[in-house]
């Protein structure tokens, strides 16, 4: 090996998915992004990930500088068997898809598997605005709401791997109940992720762009409508937050996605919430604080399936990562005839990094 050792991140999400090459230290190297587009079933998901992950292994200046792949994954995932078990966001996949070993067959390398909020748990955790910390919690506040929770500087899967499953937290029990796409009725996730907050917010009366960058827009600028989603979503997530404060008793909580982005509309009326629904001597010293790793938190996330699991990461957390891309890295917007191509043979436009 002559370069420096570099992971092979693959993150999978319900509307977009990438694969990146990174340094131990989290610089991205190379970096390439296409829609999933789940609706197209596992077969065709699955191809989009190979390709994903043949294309960054194919950017490597040196391939035996690769040392393993980590995979983020938006579902639930058994990750000491590299599992990813059906989940509403993508729908078509069987009980049990062998992720972790497809990608390691595509690629040759050790791969490592984890569910995208105990990665970005421990991205933050790492790299980001969990530093300095024993006990916290990260939530994704996206197209659905899970949380990855580190106790004593480790992260707790749970028993059977669905730890942290805090979307699915019962925190409306009335009659009229939403119904989350899990099934279930009442869950946080039906009230208070993005994909939610703009269906009830349409529900209200709401015509504008039916975005979540839009309807956030809209409640700043007085739509009642939009506001009155929000502030919704706010209290379910203020209650969601309490009861992960007295079950876990962090010291502190960090909010992603949508927590970020409408920071302004979601984070002060939510930690009102949750001190209104758990005790002073939790809350007191506990902070809830934006996620800080932006645009990065999936390639670093992937890093981290991969470091959680290897052993190569040594204890502590190393210096944060310098923001953006690093100097070695070129942005660009392609597209090419072997990138993948939807149901009408268009192809899919990709982001891509060249080293």
């Amino acid at each position: 090996m002559t370069g420096e050792p570099l992971v092979l991140g693959v993150d999978l999400g319900g509307t977009k998915s990438a694969a990146s090459l990174l340094t131990l230290s989290g610089e991205t190297r190379f970096r390439i992004a296409v829609p999933t587009q789940a609706e197209r079933g596992a077969g065709a998901v699955i191809a989009t990930l190979i390709f994903l992950a043949q294309t960054a292994q194919n950017a490597a200046p040196d391939p035996a500088a690769l040392i393993g792949c980590g995979v983020s994954a938006g579902a639930p995932v058994d990750a000491l068997r590299g599992i990813v078990f059906p989940a509403p966001n993508l729908p078509g996949f069987p009980p049990e898809t062998p992720l972790a070993q497809i990608l390691a067959d595509t690629t040759g390398l050790l791969t490592h598997l984890e569910n995208d909020a105990d990665a970005t748990a421990l991205a933050e955790y790492r790299f980001g605005a969990g530093q300095g910390t024993q006990t916290m919690a990260f939530l994704t506040v996206g197209t659905g709401i899970g949380a990855g929770l580190i106790i004593g500087g480790k992260l707790h899967r749970g028993a059977f791997g669905a730890g942290g499953e805090i979307g699915h937290v019962c925190v409306d029990t009335s009659s009229a109940a939403r119904v989350c796409n899990c099934g279930l009725r009442g869950c946080l996730e039906a009230y208070a992720s993005g994909v939610s907050v703009l269906k009830i917010a349409i529900e209200n009366g709401y015509s504008g762009e039916p975005t979540g960058v839009a309807v956030a827009n809209a409640a700043r600028s007085g739509d009642r409508a939009a506001q009155e989603a929000f502030a919704d979503a706010a209290d379910k997530l203020g209650r969601g937050l309490a009861t992960l404060a007295m079950l876990l008793n962090p010291e502190r909580i960090v909010l992603g996605t949508l927590a970020v982005h409408a920071s302004d509309l979601l984070l002060a009326p939510a930690i009102a919430s949750m001190r209104r629904h758990a005790w002073n001597r939790v809350t007191e010293n506990l902070s809830v604080v934006p996620a800080a790793l932006g645009d990065r938190a999936q390639d670093l996330a992937a890093l981290c399936a991969y470091l959680a699991q290897s052993g190569e990461s040594g204890a502590g957390n190393p210096p944060p990562p310098k923001s953006g891309a690093s100097d070695k890295t070129c942005f660009v917007l392609r597209t090419a005839p072997h990138l993948p191509t939807n149901e009408t043979g268009d192809t899919i436009n990709a982001v891509s990094g060249v080293v």
